[in-house]
């Protein structure tokens, strides 16, 4: 198994209002630019829920499904966009960090297969994760 994608960062409240927010909120604070034009983002809140991308014109594009479901402290998820084969998998941990949370995600290869191209990937979905990452903080901090 290749290496996985490690990043984190730490916001301002308590690990419900982030692991609410991560999850619950998607849409309000997800960056439109990983998302498609005018898609509102939602994930089913339990195991084998849908996290999907609905466009404007109702069609879904289904972005993964929640392998793990352990409010508020952690979240386990597939993720299709970016894998070359089968999906990708996202871990994301909420730990308690004084009156901040640690947000914790961990991006492995998963089903995908990618082998040799992983590295590659890798790059790609770090992008992502900085994009990702910098609008939640943010969110989380306008509130």
């Amino acid at each position: 198994m290749s290496t996985p994608l490690e990043r984190s960062v730490t916001v301002a409240c308590d690990v419900e209002h982030a692991f609410e927010t991560f999850t619950a909120r998607l849409d309000l604070w997800w960056p439109p630019g990983h998302k498609g034009p005018g898609a509102k983002l939602s994930m089913e809140p339990r195991v084998g829920g849908r996290f999907v991308a609905k466009g404007p014109d109702g069609e879904e594009k289904l972005f993964g499904e929640v392998l793990r479901w352990e409010p508020p402290h952690r979240l386990t998820y597939t993720w299709f966009p970016g894998a070359l084969s089968g999906p990708t998998e996202v871990d994301v941990r909420f730990v308690a960090d004084g009156d901040n949370t640690l947000v914790r995600i961990v991006h492995a290869e998963g089903d995908a297969a990618m082998g040799d191209r992983w590295p590659e990937r890798v790059a790609l979905f770090e992008r992502g994760w900085s994009a990702v990452l910098s609008a939640f903080t943010d969110y989380i901090r306008s509130r």
